[in-house]
Order: structure tokens, then sequence, then C-alpha cells
């Protein structure tokens, strides 16, 4: 690991080169299909999304997905509490169910609002080139809004799954009724 001041000096060197090189590094990574992983390294990955006219209903199914530490009766009850029908609700509360869903159904689907995620292995369908199933749905264009559940690494719990809800509903990604 380098020191603060290794930091300084390495990135006093790199602006330069970055400068001079970045549109040849650009090419080489579009050309390798790499990009998106750059971005995502960087943290800047909202810089490839396209508008592309396509809308979610706020008023869809809402896929809750991964290692869930609450049982499935208390999520839809939660969901209740918010106005939110449980038969708008999808549960997929197992760490191993990620690894089967097919996330692409969600895809450009409008039936479909939101999806909110837990734990889950990085490794699934649908991941693509991406590091992760998460960034592939979160980067790629045409699925719904993507909320990790946790405040500090992946987790549903019942305080963060309630203050996620009514955020989601503040914002008017998803509608209660």
């Amino acid at each position: 690991m380098l020191d603060v001041y290794e930091l300084m000096n390495l990135e006093d060197e790199l602006r330069p080169e970055l400068e001079e090189k970045l549109g040849h590094i650009l090419s080489r990574l579009n050309r390798e299909e790499r990009i998106v992983e750059l971005l995502d390294l960087l943290g800047l990955a909202e810089l490839l999304r396209v508008e592309t006219g396509y809308k979610v209903q706020a008023n869809g199914k809402i896929i809750i997905i991964g290692q869930s530490a609450i049982a499935a009766n208390i999520i839809l009850a939660i969901a209740e509490r918010f106005g939110i029908n449980k038969r708008r609700m999808e549960l997929y509360l197992e760490y191993e169910d990620a690894v089967k869903f097919n996330f692409r159904k969600t895809q450009y689907d409008p039936t479909y609002s939101l999806i909110m995620v837990g734990p889950m292995p990085h490794s699934a369908k649908s991941k693509e080139e991406y590091g992760s199933v998460i960034s592939a749905i979160e980067n790629k264009e045409g699925y719904p809004p993507v909320v990790r559940l946790g405040s500090n690494g992946l987790k549903i719990t019942k305080s963060d799954l309630k203050a996620k809800l009514e955020e989601c509903i503040n914002n008017g990604l998803i509608q209660a009724a």
C-alpha cells in the first residue's frame, strides 16, 4: 500500500500521461469491451447511461432478492404498511436464488418497478461482462431502478427496508396502492 506522499507523486506523474494518452486508452478499452469495467472501478459508470425514453411504471412489481435476515411474511407486512399490495412483491430471499434468477426477464418489462438487492454471489445469470450481476443491472439499459439494501455492505434488515421503501416512494420510483 502506498503512503500519502507516494500517492501524491503517482498522481503528479499520472496526470500528464493520462492527458496525453486518454483517447488511446479509451479506444483500446472500448475495443476490448472493458470500458464499463474501468468506469465501474472509477465510480463513474453513470457516464455511459443514455436516455432511451424507456420508463418503468411506478405501480409495478418490486423484486427483493438476496440472503435475507428477515422472513418473507415480515417483508410483506412492511410493504403493506407502506400501501404496497403484497401481490406486487416478488421475493427471492436465499443467497442461491440470485444465481438462478434471470434478471433479463425484467429488462424492458414495464411490469417491474424496482429491484431491491441484498447479499448475493457476484457471479450469476445475466452478469455478462460486468464484475457482478448487480453492476450489470445497474448499468445496462432498460432495467428497473436498482436499490442496494444495507447501510454498510449489502444486508436485508427491517429498518433499512423501511427506510429504502419510504425513500423510493418519496422519490417517485414506486407508488403505494
